[in-house]
């Protein structure tokens, strides 16, 4: 649930469907994070006029909140480094035809902005992604509600009334329909089932080796069981990838693991040899929804679907709104401290110890930076505000959360926590304050707000970077200007002894794919 939360929080939700109503496709964008490099009329210049005019109803349509909870990541959830995402409801042959193509940032550190452009197929280099449009357009409700395993009468694991099977309890074997089809498979997966799950899912499996270093081998189980998060939509998206740019070969992200789709759409899974000349849309590159699981786990409320998604799967039901922004809610915990267990509490931004006063703490933590032992207590704060080493698991977790919410660019729960008293003396695991994460959050309004709370311009992490470094590694020329504004050295250097203008100059200077 953190997870679809860091992907899309609320508040982007709920921006990014007020200027789409409006008709505001660049609105859409900038609330979603998606920077637009797109010129209707240039795209009517170069492709036609239909094409542009496809272009822009894929525009209107557009959806970045959900289309963020589908393209690659890293298990980091960082967005997989410069993928290229083609976004189109064009049917059929792709050919020459213009596309929308999202870019995903160029490092695994920089903020998390999709960049958007028009291109053909051509532009796209060897491998790159395609997703269906239930992954990113608003009207795309029937597929939706398809993709997210419900049939005409129910949700995968629940009755026909809406009612969740009891956790545990194994589907009952009702007629044949989408429900059950999700049913089915993930049952298969779940029991360790692999083969039997892809040939459930209408994939023959063909055991012939290929030469693979260091030896010949067949396509293995635990190669299908890593990408069996796709299979749920897996036959429906090898076809829908055929059509589009024909019947060559798709492979996996790897390119080790081929589909091979018939002309009468028979799906085959193969072993291939790793080609790095092998162009083409990647294989197994659309997960299935996990939403409807979550609503029978008790772990996501239906309240807290994504609006289109709960329009699509209850579509006679009213959706109660978002609350407000809040800080985020942690569980208290205690540490042994000396020969007692104590309390510890993380409330708005600040670490709580009851059982000690805070000249207390100081008095341990000062002791700490002169090389005494810290433990207990003292020790949890200090982890809390700096990482450092040993942290307890609840306050790993903690700030692991916080520092999610800056990366992925919630900046209302950032300000929420901030206005609630964040401790300025909370740094990341490198050094850094949450100054250093500007460039992530809409700096309009983080940056007075940062301000305020005591947090510096010019501090420095432990490789020497201040916030400016930081944003400029990010290009980010917007923050980097509003940091100097607000009092940034620009002749401060790093570690390396380069100032932000070299920093930027160097990420300029990198292929841009």
């Amino acid at each position: 649930m953190r997870a679809l939360r860091y992907l899309s929080p609320p508040s982007m939700v709920a921006a990014v469907a007020e200027r789409r109503r409006a008709g505001d496709w660049r609105g859409v964008c900038a609330a979603g994070l998606v920077d637009a490099h797109v010129d209707l009329r240039d795209v009517a210049a170069r492709y036609g006029a239909e094409d542009a005019a496809r272009v822009e109803s894929d525009l209107l349509g557009f959806a970045p909140d959900l289309l963020r909870r589908f393209v690659p990541r890293l298990s980091s959830l960082a967005l997989l480094p410069r993928a290229r995402v083609v976004l189109s409801r064009l049917p059929g042959e792709i050919g020459d035809r213009a596309l929308l193509v999202a870019y995903l940032p160029p490092d695994d550190r920089v903020r998390q902005r999709i960049a958007l452009r028009v291109e053909s197929a051509r532009d796209l280099g060897l491998r790159w992604y395609d997703l269906p449009d239930w992954c990113w357009h608003a009207d795309a409700v029937a597929a939706r509600r398809w993709a997210y395993g419900a049939s005409a009468d129910r949700l995968a694991w629940h009755d026909a009334d809406g009612d969740p099977y009891p956790p545990g309890t194994p589907a009952p074997r009702l007629p044949a329909d989408r429900a059950d089809e999700v049913e089915r498979l993930v049952e298969l997966l779940t029991a360790g089932r692999v083969t039997a799950a892809y040939e459930a899912a209408g994939c023959a499996i063909d055991p012939t080796p290929v030469g693979r270093w260091p030896r010949e081998e067949s396509v293995t189980g635990s190669e299908l069981a890593e990408v069996g998060a796709a299979l749920p939509v897996l036959a429906a998206e090898s076809r829908r990838l055929a059509r589009r740019y024909g019947p060559a070969p798709l492979r996996d992200a790897f390119g080790t693991v081929a589909v091979d789709v018939a002309p009468d759409g028979d799906l085959t899974i193969r072993a291939v040899a790793w080609d790095g000349d092998h162009a083409g849309p990647v294989a197994f590159g659309t997960p299935a929804p996990v939403d409807v699981a979550l609503l029978r786990a008790g772990l996501l409320a239906v309240d807290d679907l994504h609006p289109l998604v709960h329009d699509a799967l209850f579509p006679d039901r009213v959706q109660a709104p978002p609350p407000a922004p809040a800080p985020m809610a942690w569980p208290e915990f205690r540490v042994r401290c000396g020969t007692d267990w104590h309390q510890v509490l993380v409330v708005e931004g600040r670490i709580v110890t009851p059982w000690h006063t805070e000249w207390q703490i100081d008095r341990e933590l000062l002791f700490a930076g002169l090389g005494g032992e810290i433990v207990g207590c003292a020790a949890a704060v200090r982890g809390f505000r700096t990482g450092a080493k040993r942290v307890p698991t609840e306050i790993r977790k903690i700030r692991r959360d916080l520092f999610a919410l800056a990366f992925h660019g919630d900046t209302d729960s950032v300000l929420a926590i901030v206005a609630a008293g964040l401790d300025p003396t909370l740094h990341d695991g490198t050094g850094g304050t949450l100054m250093h994460w500007l460039h992530h959050l809409d700096h309009h309004r983080a940056l007075p707000a940062l301000l305020a709370a005591g947090l510096s311009v010019t501090g420095t992490n432990s490789q020497g970077e201040t916030p400016l470094h930081r944003a400029a590694g990010s290009a980010a020329t917007d923050v980097m200007g509003a940091l100097v504004e607000a009092g940034a050295d620009p002749d401060a250097v790093d570690r390396w002894g380069r100032t932000a203008t070299q920093v930027l100059a160097q990420v300029r200077s990198k292929p841009k794919r």
